[in-house]
């Protein structure tokens, strides 16, 4: 009997690479590409779910829960922003093929560094949001490219430089992630303690341009840290250093070794991603702490193909906005709101602050003669049904910091939660909202200040 030969993989390989130099040989290309059905490319159409989870085309409904329409900003706890369409495309492309993950980052970086306008001898890469940006960053810091090290964080014992000064003015929640690489904070108020601070265990200076109150600027910590041989890190934050998109060029460009960004806030990524922009040398031996890399500390910061070209795509959009343009939008929002209280005699006051973070459109109106409260006003509107606007915090939360702990037994009891201020005047952040829902935001507000009016 005759038997059927299988063809061995090494007789497959070989007739596949036979089939694709033929394919892409300079004279079949073109018919080929037309015929080719067997490598799919890339295009497949969204569907439909006709079945089971996110079938009625609300999936948190489905899961017992109440979505929001953003009025605060881009917040971690209220899942940071929304994607535009562009970028959900882009994500669904990286989606469509495997790919070697070191190699994607590599090109990332450097689609990040040209788009970016990094000074020469920089480069990017796509982390798991800026927090880990900073872990994997310190501990590239530390570790260099040595693998003992490499495996040995956040165990730091017998590394030769382990401290990172901060300024005591600047202190925030996101020193925790230095720390989480085994790092030890020296905290300084002043430049002249700064100094006295660096010693031969000195391997870096933390900058944070959001919440920067120290004496030292940042054009002296990179001075003083260039001067002294050690590296000089900037946390640009995620949404209160983005807008304006130039400081993803002028931060670098004041000399900082590595900066972070967020890439799901302002940027509009999607909400687990950072933008990592730095030194090459110390890129790579960020790439090395992070994952797919194994037996790393940054292996549980986990990014994958889809958010890459997602996070890309999202970055291009904002690098290549009119920032005046979105400016002028974010106006015309505000303006549908105003228009909807007038007849109530409710004012809009000046906006206030910077394109960011502190953007914000304030409204105001006589007491005397619409009895309502500012408090009164986000209760009503986290309230409304199906769709929340806005958010009201559970007791166990802290701020925008999320869920807190139970106190240690003995400790003193936390801080109540710290009450909006004003009894007069209501304000909201119109960037994150859809086209559509500013009329949702007016016609609800309508109602509520219809309700109070004082009669006579």
């Amino acid at each position: 009997m005759n038997r059927i030969q299988r063809p061995g993989r090494r007789s497959f390989l070989s007739s596949l690479g036979a089939a694709a130099a033929g394919l892409f040989s300079a004279g079949r290309l073109g018919a080929a590409t037309a015929k080719a059905a067997a490598v799919k490319p890339d295009g497949d159409p969204i569907v439909a779910i006709k079945s089971g989870l996110g079938s009625t085309g609300n999936i948190y409904a489905e899961l017992g829960l109440t979505p929001i329409i953003n009025i605060e900003g881009t917040i971690s706890i209220i899942g940071n922003t929304l994607m535009k369409p562009e970028v959900m495309e882009a994500m669904r492309q990286g989606n469509e093929h495997f790919v070697m993950l070191n190699e994607l980052e590599v090109a990332a970086g450097q689609f990040i560094a040209k788009l970016c306008k990094s000074p020469a001898g920089y480069t990017g890469l796509v982390t798991a949001g800026s927090a880990a940006s900073m872990v994997v960053s310190y501990a590239a810091m530390m570790t260099e490219d040595l693998e003992s090290r490499l495996e040995a964080v956040p165990d730091v014992t017998g590394f030769p430089r382990t401290e990172v000064i901060v300024q005591r003015q600047d202190s925030y929640p996101f020193e925790h992630q230095i720390r989480q690489t085994g790092a030890k904070l020296v905290v300084v108020s002043s430049r002249d303690e700064m100094l006295a601070a660096i010693h031969p265990r000195t391997v870096a200076i933390h900058y944070c341009a959001q919440s920067h109150r120290g004496p030292v600027s940042r054009e002296e910590v990179v001075s003083i840290a260039k001067q002294h041989g050690i590296y000089s890190f900037c946390d640009g934050g995620g949404s209160t250093d983005l807008p304006p998109k130039s400081n993803l060029w002028e931060y670098p460009a004041v000399g900082f070794d590595m900066v972070c960004f967020g890439g799901g806030k302002d940027v509009s990524g999607p909400a687990a991603t950072g933008i990592l922009i730095g030194k090459e040398e110390l890129i790579r031996w960020a790439q090395l702490n992070m994952s797919p890399q194994e037996n790393r500390i940054g292996r549980v910061s986990k990014v994958g193909k889809e958010e890459i070209c997602a996070v890309l795509k999202a970055l291009e959009l904002f690098v290549n906005q009119d920032e005046d343009a979105t400016l002028r939008v974010y106006d015309g929002r505000a303006q549908v709101v105003t228009d909807a209280l007038k007849k109530f005699g409710v004012t809009a006051l000046p906006r206030t602050g910077k394109f960011g973070e502190s953007l914000r459109y304030t409204w105001q109106w006589d007491a005397a003669k619409i009895n309502l409260t500012t408090t009164q006003i986000h209760d009503a509107l986290a309230a409304t049904r199906p769709v929340a606007i806005g958010y009201m915090l559970p007791a166990n939360y802290s701020a925008s910091q999320g869920m807190r702990g139970r106190p240690d037994p003995g400790a003193p009891a936390p801080r109540p939660a710290v009450p909006r201020k004003g009894n007069n005047t209501f304000s909201f952040n119109p960037w994150v909202l859809k086209e559509d829902e500013v009329n949702v935001v007016a016609a609800r507000l309508a109602q509520i200040f219809a309700a109070a009016v004082v009669k006579g």
